[in-house]
């Protein structure tokens, strides 16, 4: 994953910090990896960061994240 590719948020998430709901669109300006999962510092608009999960994002190319995650013993498929 390249940093500064635009990418598009999924699902509705309700940001930790503020409260209020995340703009669908964003931009890539990290990627950490903590505990066995990939965190994206993702930049939208007016200048606020969030970090959101691989599966949580789609980039806009039209391909979401390269990892598909399941449940149980197997997590990572």
């Amino acid at each position: 994953m390249e940093t500064g590719v635009k990418l598009n948020v999924t699902k509705t998430i309700r940001s930790s910090k503020s409260g209020m709901l995340l703009p669908r669109e964003g931009t890539l300006v990290s990627v950490t990896e903590n505990l066995g999962r990939t965190l994206l510092l993702v930049e939208f608009e007016g200048g606020q960061y969030e970090y959101l999960f691989e599966y949580e994002v789609e980039f806009e190319n039209g391909n979401r994240s390269r990892q598909k995650y399941g449940a149980g013993a197997n997590a990572h498929i």
